[in-house]
């Protein structure tokens, strides 16, 4: 997202400074990178502060160092511009002092704050224990120059239900995208990918485009791609791709276990794929030979789009199956409802419905024009130069 974002936005004539824990590597004209070790979860120092804080529900000396040196830091970066996008800092726990910085350099500072929230801990069950408690009463900071932006209605009424401090009433609606032209080629390299994988254009190619985590609800698609298997019988192979990795906490390790455990038991080895270790953001090349793929070269293979996740924030795979011109078949949640509801064509069902009747629809489904029709309105809606024109440069 911010790779595009930095992108388009230096195609119109902005300057762009991008600042980071860890990570960079955009390499663009017009782009600078700035390193802040100290922004990073991963940041030894910042891992002991947190581990205290959230302990002990109270400020310590530690943290005060910690917030005062990040504050002075980006103090530096964020003196001469005119706008500063913030991620998600403003609203989850991975970095309480970076938030406590950042929110005493929004108030105190000339420049123009924007604060992209994509989620929030305010909504999730494990921390209710612990609202109104420090750190997390630094969550959510509001002033009057401080605009917030969400990726979907559905998020933003989240933000508008919270209650006082912590509520935000006022949300501008900025969805992701996807830059379309990624999602409209097979070639050579997505050729290549076929036969590292093992498909055939006769296969029933089912695109399962989420991260191995629980919240994922993977365990469904493999239901329903073993009942595929049943009804389909010798007369077409079917092929589930799981492109995202595991998380690296020990949950999803554990949920990883779990999924290949009913791999073996449902006895669909040969049915299904866990690719992530051959996919990435964007093809990957080295000594001029293709090292990984895309995920639009996946969508590209796909024959259905399969969805079945019990918690998203936006819903990204819709309208990237959308810009593939990928069938969607998806679960009923709010995100994916929003999406389909009011721009893509889609087909849904209940968390409830027995995996058997899942995979009957899908064997009956007949593609027709929902296909061109959800093509036109992601490139219509979704596509990032279109966000960023008509959405992000009025807030700069």
């Amino acid at each position: 997202m911010i790779d595009y974002h930095s992108r388009i936005l230096i195609k119109h004539g902005y300057d762009i400074r991008l600042i980071f824990g860890s990570g960079g590597g955009l390499n663009y004209k017009n782009l600078e990178e700035f390193e802040v070790p100290l922004l990073s979860p991963e940041n030894p120092r910042v891992q002991k502060v947190q581990k205290e804080i959230l302990e002990k529900h109270k400020k310590n000396e530690e943290f005060e160092k910690l917030r005062d040196d990040i504050k002075q830091e980006l103090r530096k970066l964020f003196s001469d511009l005119k706008s500063c996008i913030i991620h998600n800092i403003p609203s989850m726990p991975f970095n309480f002092a970076a938030t406590a910085a950042i929110n005493e350099l929004a108030d105190d500072m000339k420049t123009r704050f924007i604060f992209w929230l994509h989620d929030t801990i305010f909504v999730r069950e494990e921390w209710q224990d612990s609202i109104g408690k420090f750190p997390l009463t630094l969550l959510h900071h509001k002033n009057k120059r401080i605009t917030f932006v969400t990726p979907t209605s559905f998020r933003a009424k989240q933000f508008a239900s919270l209650k006082e401090p912590y509520m935000i009433s006022r949300m501008k609606v900025i969805p992701n995208g996807v830059s379309v032209e990624e999602y409209l080629k097979i070639d050579e390299i997505t050729k290549q990918l076929m036969r590292r994988l093992g498909l055939s254009f006769d296969d029933f190619i089912v695109v399962t485009p989420v991260r191995v985590l629980p919240r994922k609800n993977i365990e469904l698609a493999l239901n329903v791609v073993h009942e595929l298997v049943h009804i389909s019988g010798e007369r077409k192979k079917i092929k589930l791709l799981i492109t995202g990795p595991p998380g690296a906490d020990p949950e999803s390790v554990a949920y990883e276990a779990k999924l290949r455990k009913i791999v073996k038991m449902r006895r669909l080895q040969d049915s299904v794929i866990f690719c992530h270790d051959l996919i990435s953001f964007k093809r990957q090349f080295f000594n001029n030979k293709i090292v990984k793929w895309s995920v639009a070269d996946v969508y590209n293979l796909a024959d259905l789009v399969f969805i079945p996740s019990k918690e998203e924030g936006f819903g990204l795979p819709v309208i990237e199956a959308g810009a593939a011109r990928k069938t969607v078949f998806c679960s009923r949640i709010p995100p994916f409802q929003e999406l389909i509801r009011e721009d893509i064509e889609g087909y849904m069902f209940d968390l409830k419905n027995p995996p058997e009747d899942i995979a009957f629809r899908i064997y009956r489904l007949m593609l027709g024009s929902t296909v061109d029709n959800n093509f036109d309105k992601v490139v219509e809606k979704y596509d990032w130069e279109s966000i960023v024109l008509k959405k992000i440069m009025p807030l700069l």
